[in-house]
């Protein structure tokens, strides 16, 4: 068991340092958590693993090197708040390609980056912190690759759904016009 004696002028100054450090280590932390907060990224991901169950087919760029059609579900990997989309597969990794969407804590944006080839260094596309401005993004990045001979609107279950939300939409405000012009006529007549 050590006593008051034990201690040294060395043991002293070590540590004095130790507190000192651990003092401006403790405040780069809280300087690091209040300038790097977590960037929301959960409608991006509930909007892929929506996607993911649609029979949505997108052209891609197969194993053989030909063009190909892919089920979505099958181009989208998410995982862990990460989501990739590949265009293209090979047994030639400087051929494989895939679009990386991931929030960026230091840049406080969520980054849409395409990596391509064998060790692929990411080339910036597009970022926000909007998470629907990223969505309006990646639809147009999945517009231009949508293969319609495969994909049919009508057998989307999703598009099923929006159609009769849409449909609710409109009768709700012709109701709502309706009634307002017969309380209008109402009030003329007195």
């Amino acid at each position: 068991m050590a006593n008051k004696t034990d201690i040294t002028p060395a043991l002293s100054y070590f540590f004095k340092s130790l507190e000192r450090r651990s003092d401006s280590v403790k405040n780069a932390n809280q300087l690091k958590q209040q300038r790097f907060k977590d960037v929301d990224f959960s409608e991006v991901e509930q909007f892929f693993r929506s996607l993911k169950t649609q029979n949505i087919f997108i052209n891609t760029v197969g194993i053989n090197g030909k063009a190909e059609s892919t089920i979505l579900s099958k181009a989208i990997y998410s995982m862990g708040r990460v989501v990739r989309i590949y265009y293209s597969s090979s047994f030639d990794d400087m051929h494989n390609g895939f679009i990386l969407i991931t929030p960026d804590v230091e840049l406080q944006t969520i980054c849409v980056e395409r990596m391509h080839g064998l060790r692929p260094k990411p080339e910036m596309l597009y970022h926000s912190i909007d998470q629907m401005k990223i969505i309006k993004y990646v639809t147009r990045w999945l517009l231009r690759r949508i293969d319609w001979k495969k994909t049919k609107l009508n057998n989307l279950d999703l598009y099923k759904l929006f159609v009769e939300a849409r449909k609710k939409e409109e009768e709700a405000r012709l109701q709502a016009h309706l009634e307002l012009m017969s309380e209008g006529i109402e009030l003329e007549r007195f």
